[in-house]
């Protein structure tokens, strides 16, 4: 039987400290900016190891994803108002919103990403 990963980690001592607000603040926005945990980024600062790859994704904004969220949810009533029968005009005018909107959607995550569209 195959050991968990959890069980195949080599880290296995824990180390607490004691920080002010503004210090673990400091270190958390640090870390996000690497790309990395708060543990990767406080291990590779105390002991001068090989320089940090980026190994999570970067933070949401959350209000930006609630947003899409509520975005999305009405394009969904949109399609189905317009499967349950409609003519040719308001299905062109729903599907140019659905265009508008979605376009509105991909500057969101860019920004979210702290990326360019």
């Amino acid at each position: 039987m195959t050991t968990s990963g959890s069980e195949k980690r080599k880290r296995t001592s824990t180390l607490t400290m004691r920080l002010t607000d503004s210090e673990a603040a400091l270190i958390k926005a640090c870390a996000d900016a690497a790309g990395v945990s708060a543990s990767a980024y406080v291990r590779h600062a105390a002991l001068h190891t090989k320089p940090l790859r980026k190994s999570r994704t970067p933070p949401l904004d959350r209000q930006a994803a609630a947003q899409m969220l509520g975005q999305m949810g009405q394009l969904a009533t949109a399609f189905r108002e317009v499967a349950d029968g409609a003519d040719q005009a308001e299905i062109a005018a729903v599907i140019e919103a659905v265009h508008r909107d979605l376009a509105e959607m991909r500057t969101v995550l860019f920004e979210a990403l702290g990326r360019q569209p």
